[in-house]
């Protein structure tokens, strides 16, 4: 149970990472730190999605330059006004976007007025200021048509555009609820509503939806709804304002059409950046477009039920997270070239899974979660390679007491194979005593005891090194080796018998040494056996030995002892040397001894020794 209970632990730590990230990120997303990145990539599907033809349901009229330098500056006598509505008789509703607050010559508002009761489908444009009270608090103040143009009308609605923290219009405010008891409709909506026989009563305002009639407009909290834009500037049918009066266009082409009328020039400062509109202007040609043709955009979105929406914030959420731990899974273990690959198709399959939502007019957040995917893959990335570089060293710690510099360099290039653990190999057991060394040890300083003993092990295992051969352990004056393991050589077994030579070698030039200085000689046995083993890492993982465990481990143990009863200072067990090739020329170096019986083995053990 307590295994597994640190197995839980240790499974965990890997998400505490991206688990921070997210909240780190998410907590940017609450200070709108992304929120302008958001709408660039909002205003990019716009631009991915090309240009549409929005129809010629809803038309603008424009007061364009062309009509200024025809009919004279502005302002115009009302009673022009007057004339273009004789020539728009047929159009189905009609709607000014601009107001007419102040009077203006008598005769003049009166041949307006006569002119907007006649046609019966005119909706006029009221507007509301900001202003301070004599307490100094902001009022809101509702700016209405002239009274007198305001009775034959067929409805009234605001031309406040709103715009975002970047000065982009993306929405529309589509009532107030500040200024009256009832929701009052912007210019747009009114003239959807005229043009549908809805009334003001049946607007109904809930929580995120608007209820018109039996339309809905989803809202935000502010009562905004977000419209579709079909293209830059002069998207909709747009025709001069003098063109009409001149007769140019004919009176049947507005049959039953909505018309909205406006200032189109950039003297009038009625033009916004949409979505289409570039920072670049005469590179793209695409100027800010004229409100007008932005209440045009509205309307349509009205009759097409074609509004966006922002998604829930719980849902930008978790989409944010599922990029995180995604990632996460994603590049964990990878490697820095194979984890990026892995980011940035994961970047396309988020953009990818944004764009269709947004073509199902649900607009998701995408900047914050391939911000996160960044982050995400250059922490885990960088948290590999730190556990990957704590790898190296601790495997390079622990292998460097067992074998040589050469083999420790061969496994850092896959330090990852080192586990706690085992795996059954086959390979070669080496076992070395000093002979007579408890009787040399007697009547000698522990000093020189040591001394003697760290020349001889040092001797030894360099031998054992020269031939790649991994230092098991040191046992008093006795060795374990094995040969084949960590890193498997396919001739373990030719290079076991050519360290035991070794060392009977290296044995015989520390006798010659120490024979100078009037110290006995040493013999050292030597025994070899190879078989199937359990080799691995073995302990806790806070102390772990490489070592090997088996039969044919004890095998070589008892093989070593064999030495004094053969009279020899190497013997090979007949299990080494069956597995030797016939061409092998150490094979051929060898002699059989015989036969002997071993403790703890039912069946008497052929032992070889080598010619050296």
């Amino acid at each position: 149970m307590e295994n597994k209970k640190k197995f839980i632990l240790v499974g965990n730590k890997k998400w505490i990472l991206p688990l921070f990230l997210f909240l780190i990120v998410q907590a940017a997303v609450f200070f709108h730190l992304f929120e302008r990145s958001e709408m660039a990539v909002y205003d990019t599907w716009f631009r991915l999605n090309g240009v549409h033809n929005p129809g010629e349901k809803v038309v603008v009229v424009g007061i364009d330059e062309t009509s200024i330098n025809r009919i004279g500056p502005l302002a115009w006598p009302r009673s022009v006004h007057a004339r273009l509505l004789e020539k728009l008789s047929e159009a189905k509703v009609i709607g000014f976007d601009m107001t007419f607050a102040q009077p203006s010559d008598p005769q003049e508002d009166a041949a307006f007025a006569e002119a907007i009761t006649k046609h019966g489908g005119v909706v006029l444009a009221n507007a509301f200021n900001f202003e301070q009270d004599p307490n100094g608090e902001v009022i809101q103040i509702c700016q209405m048509p002239l009274e007198l143009l305001g009775e034959g009308v067929a409805g009234i609605g605001f031309v406040n555009t709103p715009t975002d923290p970047d000065h982009v219009v993306r929405r529309i405010s589509m009532v107030d609820v500040n200024t009256f008891d009832m929701p009052i409709p912007c210019l747009s909506l009114a003239m959807a509503m005229v043009a549908e026989g809805v009334s003001y009563m049946d607007i109904k305002l809930t929580p995120g939806l608007l209820n018109v009639g039996e339309r809905k407009i989803p809202v935000d909290n502010l009562n905004r709804a977000m419209p579709k834009f079909w293209g830059p500037r002069e998207t909709f049918k747009t025709i001069s304002y003098a063109d009409i009066l001149e007769d140019k266009i004919s009176p049947a082409f507005f049959k039953d059409k909505i018309v909205l009328i406006g200032d189109t020039t950039a003297q009038g400062k009625d033009v916004y950046p949409t979505p289409f509109t570039t920072t670049n202007m005469v590179k793209s040609g695409n100027p800010p477009t004229a409100g007008v043709e932005i209440h045009a955009a509205a309307i349509q979105s009205f009759y097409d039920q074609s509004w966006y929406e922002q998604v829930h914030p719980l849902l930008n959420a978790f989409f944010l997270l599922l990029a995180g731990l995604v990632t996460s899974l994603a590049v964990t273990g990878k490697g820095p070239w194979r984890g990026l690959l892995s980011t940035l198709i994961l970047i396309i399959v988020f953009v990818g899974i944004a764009f269709a939502l947004w073509h199902y007019r649900q607009w998701i957040d995408i900047a914050a979660p391939v911000t996160l995917i960044f982050l995400t893959y250059g922490a885990m990335t960088a948290t590999d390679f730190v556990q990957a570089e704590i790898g190296r060293r601790r495997t390079r710690a622990m292998f460097s007491r067992y074998v040589s510099p050469d083999v420790v360099d061969e496994l850092m290039r896959e330090p990852g194979s080192i586990t706690l653990g085992g795996r059954r190999q086959e390979l070669t057991v080496m076992f070395c005593d000093i002979r007579g060394f408890t009787a040399y040890s007697e009547n000698k300083a522990p000093e020189d005891v040591v001394n003697r003993l760290n020349d001889y092990l040092t001797a030894v295992t360099h031998a054992i090194f020269k031939y790649g051969g991994t230092l098991d352990k040191y046992m008093g004056d006795g060795i374990m080796a094995i040969f084949g393991a960590p890193v498997f050589y396919p001739d373990h077994i030719e290079r076991a018998i050519k360290a035991a030579v070794e060392i009977q070698v290296v044995i015989e030039g520390i006798n010659q040494k120490w024979s100078q200085e009037n110290a006995p000689p040493l013999q050292v046995g030597v025994g070899i056996n190879s078989g199937s083993v359990l080799v691995g890492n073995v302990g806790s993982p806070e102390r772990m030995d490489y070592t090997v465990i088996g039969e044919d481990v004890n095998l070589a143990s008892r093989v070593e002892g064999l030495t004094k009863h053969f009279g020899t200072l190497v013997v090979i067990s007949e299990r080494s040397v069956q597995k030797l090739s016939a061409s092998s020329e150490i094979k051929a170096s060898l002699a059989f001894l015989g036969q002997a019986e071993v403790k703890g083995f039912s069946e008497a053990v052929g032992c070889y020794t080598v010619n050296y």
